[in-house]
């Protein structure tokens, strides 16, 4: 049940946090936050940590436009945004 319900988070949000999942399956977020690590361990699932926030993932590239489109590009220096320019 956990698994699906991840797993569908992951299809409609593209990326999502342990404080997201926490509020859409009704479970605490410490328990969310070790059964979505152990999701990851075991590979259904990935993670990446950007500015101190955990985002877990099924497909890297909509994570990554989820994420990146989060993101104020014009409130970073001048180097960072050429990189994502560059993506």
């Amino acid at each position: 049940m956990f698994l699906r319900s991840a797993l569908e988070l992951a299809r409609k949000l593209g990326a999502f946090t342990a404080a997201q999942a926490a509020s859409y399956l009704g479970i605490s977020l410490e328990e969310v936050e070790r059964r979505l690590d152990k999701l990851v361990e075991g590979g259904a699932l990935r993670a990446v940590v950007i500015a101190g926030v955990k985002f877990y993932y099924r497909d890297p590239q909509t994570a990554a436009e989820v994420i990146l489109d989060s993101v104020d590009i014009s409130t970073l220096p001048r180097e960072e945004r050429e990189k994502l320019m560059r993506l």
